[in-house]
């Protein structure tokens, strides 16, 4: 059974990632584990706001099964965490044996208020032994026909995150099409990086795509996602210096803030 993490601050961001997830599993049985973070800013909760927090649970809950009907293969786990968004959120996530965090993403019009939209990127940081899908607010679902999976194979794609982009692609039943950007000459390891992952994915392979930068990373793939008519963005986030050299300076980022499609971030299972 596919257990799901799900942060909720009760905004409508936070529902949106909750709807989509449960829309994209819909033949799948899982557990979501709906999480609410109901700590204040000097760390102490009152009674007040632990009630509240299991009311808007119940509520969020209830919302999800007006809006989609009760699904028997789903089932809803209802948390309450009184510590730091970060802390609570991850720590929950190391505590029980999480597959996938799925989080949304604040829109352009919402403030600062919105809390998770504002620390998906932290998060992404700190639950890194489960992939990461960010979910834009102003989509709506729609079958994921085309996911792409970008890296310039400097570093091997751990066969863990192999086996979640095959786990991906089989269960939304989508094509797999694997981007690079052209850096100029490549080296041998990383033409073996690269054939030794379209072989462990050729059954679900679409045609690769290789593009020059045309202004800059982030506007290049950005493109390449319109263009392509891609539904679902996939990206492995390493955190060590080797990060730097294809996606490092902010361009995860800054592709979380542009993007209007959902995002997926395998971790860095090489550590």
């Amino acid at each position: 059974m596919l257990q799901i993490l799900v942060p909720t601050d009760f905004s409508n961001n936070s529902y949106n990632a909750l709807y989509y997830a449960a829309k994209l599993f819909k033949n799948k049985e899982c557990i979501f584990h709906l999480a609410n973070v109901c700590t204040t800013l000097g760390g102490s909760v009152s009674e007040t706001e632990q009630v509240e927090s299991v009311q808007g649970l119940d509520a969020m809950a209830h919302r999800l099964v007006l809006d989609l009907g009760k699904n028997s293969k789903h089932q809803i786990k209802k948390v309450s965490l009184c510590q730091s968004v970060t802390k609570g959120v991850s720590g929950y996530a190391k505590d029980f044996p999480i597959d996938l965090m799925v989080i949304g993403n604040k829109s352009k019009e919402e403030g600062a208020n919105i809390m998770f939209g504002n620390n998906a990127m932290q998060l992404v940081r700190e639950v890194n032994q489960c992939p990461v899908l960010i979910v834009p607010l102003e989509i709506d679902f729609k079958p994921v026909e085309r996911m792409a999976f970008i890296s310039n194979f400097i570093n091997p794609i751990a066969e863990d995150n192999i086996k979640a982009i095959l786990f991906f692609s089989n269960i939304m039943d989508s094509a797999l099409v694997p981007m690079s950007i052209e850096e100029g000459k490549g080296t041998d390891s990383m033409a073996k990086h690269k054939d030794h992952f379209l072989k462990a994915v050729s059954k679900n392979l679409s045609k690769e795509v290789v593009l020059p930068v045309f202004q800059d990373k982030v506007k290049t793939i950005l493109e390449f996602v319109e263009l392509w008519n891609i539904d679902i963005l996939c990206m492995v986030y390493y955190q060590h210096h080797f990060f730097l050299e294809f996606i490092g300076k902010g361009i995860i980022k800054d592709l979380n803030t542009k993007l209007s499609v959902p995002f997926l971030i395998l971790p860095d299972r090489s550590r």
